[in-house]
């Protein structure tokens, strides 16, 4: 609405002119579940990192948590420009950056699902193909050999994985290693895109990154057209190297293995208005180009995580918990922690991406967190061995090198 009036010099308002009335806008219906939102604020609290929540049936974005934040009532009134600067200027912590949606993180071990369905998709494995775990090719923990796709993901094997994407890069298609090396990236970075990684996912949210998957002129650029192979490129196979995604990438990734190979594109808004209807773009299936026969495996591997794997911390009494650890590589300081997910394993409701700076180990801090968001959206309430996981999440405090545990 408008309103017109007069002031005399002294700004006192003398008349009023014309007045129309107001009329009320459309409301905005949001996906965000209100109580799964601040319970996961509260449980970031005291933390750098992400939480972000999606149904994987339908895209829509559950929860999105970015820590450590601000408090949007000092960005209003007079001391607007005082508390921005102090924002800017002084915290070492960039409480401004969103870091569900923002910044390119290196997905660590969670990026050995997609390694496994590219390589099964391009015939160089099966779902039974065994590696043995050899440290002199890349470090690794002490864990049974791995004997099949399953296994190597509830194990989450190094040397497992450098075989599985020196397969994909070099499968014999040139005699030079070099150009066998071209064809194999360009074949992995097509189905990569299919998974909406390294672009940015064309959802209703301002500001998301796209991540990065390297291609052939990048490493040319790099390195110099034919002085690369996959000897120079191998970090990439367990999640290091020159890939980067965004939190929001992760949940989306998570959703695409429980649905089985497709995504809807994850959004904020359901509809406006209360006779409207969802954008159209976010009621369509978007198949990634691996078969989903493929996702069989990579599924029951993600099961054994959680119950006798790396990620056993997330586990949930009662409720099937499919899950991948990440131990992101931090020379400076602790190591950073995160962990993707999805359940239940039948007829998933929710999946989850929780990345903790700093938080060392994937089963540390993300694998816990994520169990808790489970829950509390599933059952709508922590239980059992839960409630002592969430006490001491609520309590920790993880944002140097000096992190408490």
């Amino acid at each position: 609405g408008l309103s017109y009036f007069l002031r005399d010099v002294t700004g006192i308002e003398k008349s009023n002119i014309r007045y129309d009335e107001a009329v009320a806008g459309k409301d905005i219906y949001i996906t965000l579940d209100a109580q799964l939102q601040a319970y996961g604020e509260k449980l970031m609290a005291n933390k750098m990192g992400s939480i972000v929540a999606i149904d994987p049936s339908t895209g829509e974005i559950l929860c999105m948590v970015s820590a450590p934040t601000i408090d949007p009532n000092k960005l209003v009134g007079r001391d607007f420009g005082k508390y921005w600067n102090e924002l800017v200027n002084n915290d070492t912590l960039k409480p401004l950056i969103n870091r569900a949606i923002y910044p390119n993180y290196r997905p660590g071990s969670i990026f050995k699902l997609v390694q496994s369905l590219v390589a099964m998709e391009e015939g160089v494995i099966t779902a039974h193909t065994g590696f043995p775990c050899n440290k002199s090719l890349v470090g690794c923990h002490n864990h049974p050999a791995a004997g099949n796709v399953p296994q190597a993901i509830q194990h989450s094997c190094n040397p497992y994985f450098y075989n599985v994407y020196a397969r994909i890069i070099q499968q014999g298609k040139a005699r030079s290693i070099f150009l066998d090396s071209r064809i194999g990236l360009s074949r992995w970075r097509k189905h990569l895109d299919s998974f909406g990684l390294g672009n940015r996912l064309m959802t209703d949210i301002p500001g998301v990154g796209r991540g990065f998957i390297p291609d052939t002129a990048f490493y040319d650029k790099w390195y110099g057209k034919n002085r690369w192979a996959f000897s120079t490129i191998y970090s990439n196979s367990i999640g290091e190297g020159e890939i980067g995604v965004v939190p929001l990438q992760m949940a989306n990734l998570a959703a695409i293995i429980a649905n089985r190979g497709y995504y809807y594109i994850p959004h904020l808004v359901k509809k406006i208005g209360k006779t409207g209807t969802k954008r159209e773009e976010f009621t369509r299936k978007h198949y990634t180009s691996v078969d989903s026969q493929h996702f069989i495996p990579v599924v029951d591997g993600m099961e054994l995580v959680v119950a006798q794997g790396t990620g056993r911390r997330a586990h949930v009494d009662g409720i099937t918990v499919c899950g991948k650890t990440g131990t992101v590589q931090n020379n400076k300081y602790n190591d950073h922690s995160v962990f993707i997910a999805f359940a239940p394993k039948e007829n998933p409701k929710i999946a989850v991406a929780v990345y903790v700076e700093y938080g060392t180990w994937g089963g540390t801090w993300a694998a816990p967190i994520a169990s808790l968001i489970i829950e509390k959206y599933l059952r709508g309430e922590i239980t059992g061995r839960n409630i002592e996981k969430e006490k001491r999440a609520l309590e920790s405090i993880i944002l140097t090198k000096d992190a408490k545990f």
